[in-house]
């Protein structure tokens, strides 16, 4: 994790998604706070928001989209 300690890195969980769980989301992200990396962006799609599970990130342009759009800008 070190390589990525300036590196701004956006770590976006999805709660109904069973493969890469929200959990393991949070984890990395504060893995990657507690290794020095100060650009951490976590974002974290509620079950409302993320009704596709793990395929929500190719299907949801308004959440996951606006949130990888907010991040890069």
């Amino acid at each position: 994790l070190a390589a990525l300690r300036d590196t701004p890195t956006l770590v976006l969980g999805v709660a109904s998604d069973i493969l890469f769980p929200a959990w393991q989301q949070r984890e990395i992200a504060q893995s990657l706070r507690l290794a020095g990396n100060r650009g951490v962006t976590h974002v974290e799609l509620s079950e409302e928001m993320s009704l596709f599970g793990h395929d929500t990130f190719l299907l949801d342009l308004e959440h996951v989209g606006g949130n990888v759009r907010m991040f890069l800008n």
